[in-house]
């Protein structure tokens, strides 16, 4: 007889969307299960080794995300390497201003409220922080199916050592990364996808000598671009194409090829180094770095039309990394799925068109999203409603006492 779990809340995947989904669920008093498909927690920001916990400041000295989004940067950097600037994290050991492009030149990203950090040192953050929340955590566990009542998503099927299980929940949260329970419950999606592109964690003698110089490990490892394509699909001159991620032979097909340009990219710099034993990779990603996968179509989206305007149904705002003063308010219906009941998708899939979309999949983002759909969670169960059903105003007054700004 096959296994069967209940929740009131079920929360698909351990990134930071989901895990901020997870910890505003539990807090609030509701039994919650957080299902994550690796052993480590963070997703892209960790086993995706993409370590910048990207900026909740506007870039001219005003922060616009706040809540658990702001908790997850500070959780970023408990185990390792301090590098927020000055302006908001005090001073320096020496007690002087430090500024960020002394830590970090060519950045991009002078004074923001965003940081670098060490991705193994902010697993240990997590799970500190996830087991105090009293969760009950599922690691090493795919999400397989959703389990659905006409329209109405009840639970999920999972797979793990112990076989086949199905939980349940009275309201599901997809934080999967590629709205994967949203799809297969009949969600309406949209499709982008990237080219091929790698980040990786590299050690050099040259690197070693600096550390003894400045009497400090934080430059002993650090991470370099696998010479492909960035985020606006440049850079890459291979033969593969965009690949969205949502396929088996394309996800395998994009670890190839992502591998084999840093590969070639590693012997040039080896060469230059005067040998491998001067530089080397440390450490590999261990999912895929596809930027944009699957969004849902959700009753609201973010636009690009939208930058620094008002938003009536906003639950929070988030800003480009890229541009300074570039904020956009998010509209609650950006995480609802169309004609879907009890069902909330967060992280990179909620629905925000073209350039928007770069900006709701980054990190503030997603935690924000996540929250949110936390809040949406318990005052659906405790109304017995929907997430569809709920009043905006209602949500918009529990994400302001937990100290979230909702506009300009």
């Amino acid at each position: 007889m096959k296994k069967e779990k209940k929740y009131e809340v079920l929360v698909i995947g351990g990134g930071l969307a989901g895990i901020a989904a997870a910890l505003e669920a539990s807090r609030s008093g509701l039994k919650t299960a957080l299902i994550e498909k690796t052993i480590l927690w963070g997703g892209l920001a960790t086993s995706g080794l993409v370590p910048i916990y990207m900026p909740l400041c506007d870039g001219k000295g005003r922060q616009v995300t706040f809540g658990i989004a702001e908790e997850l940067l500070k959780v970023s950097i408990k185990y390792g390497p301090d590098n927020l600037p000055a302006a908001w994290a005090g001073k320096n050991r020496a007690g002087e201003d430090i500024e960020y492009e002394e830590l970090y030149p060519a950045s991009g990203m002078e004074k923001r409220y965003a940081t670098f950090f060490n991705p193994f040192s902010f697993v240990f953050g997590l799970d500190e922080l996830l087991e105090k929340a009293r969760i009950d955590l599922w690691l090493d566990t795919l999400a397989c199916e959703a389990v659905m009542q006409g329209n109405k998503i009840t639970g999920v099927e999972v797979e793990n050592k112990s076989g086949r299980i199905t939980i349940r929940g009275r309201i599901i949260i997809d934080g999967s990364g590629d709205a994967d329970i949203a799809y297969r419950a009949g969600a309406k999606c949209g499709v982008r996808g990237s080219l091929p592109s790698m980040l990786y964690q590299y050690s050099s003698l040259e690197l070693a000598k600096e550390a003894v110089k400045e009497n400090s490990a934080v430059r002993l490892v650090t991470w370099k671009g696998g010479g492909a394509a960035n985020e606006f699909g440049k850079g890459y001159s291979g033969k593969l194409g965009v690949i969205t991620g949502v396929d088996g032979k394309g996800v395998t097909a994009f670890a190839l090829e992502s591998r084999r340009v840093a590969r070639e990219n590693l012997i040039l710099d080896q060469k230059k180094a005067g040998g491998r034993q001067n530089l080397y990779p440390a450490a590999l990603p261990t999912m895929n770095q596809i930027r944009m996968t699957r969004k849902i179509e959700g009753q609201e989206a973010v636009r690009d039309s939208m930058m620094n305007k008002y938003c009536a149904s906003s639950i929070g705002m988030v800003s480009d990394c890229r541009k300074k003063d570039a904020v956009w308010e998010v509209p609650y219906g950006a995480l609802l799925p169309k004609k879907l009941k009890n069902l909330l998708v967060i992280g990179r899939c909620i629905d925000a068109e073209d350039y928007s979309w770069q900006v709701t999949r980054l990190v503030g983002a997603c935690a924000l999203s996540g929250q949110i759909a936390g809040i949406a969670a318990k005052l659906a169960i405790k109304g017995n409603t929907t997430p569809g059903e709920l009043e905006v105003k209602d949500i918009q007054k529990a994400a302001k006492k937990r100290g979230i700004v909702l506009h300009l």
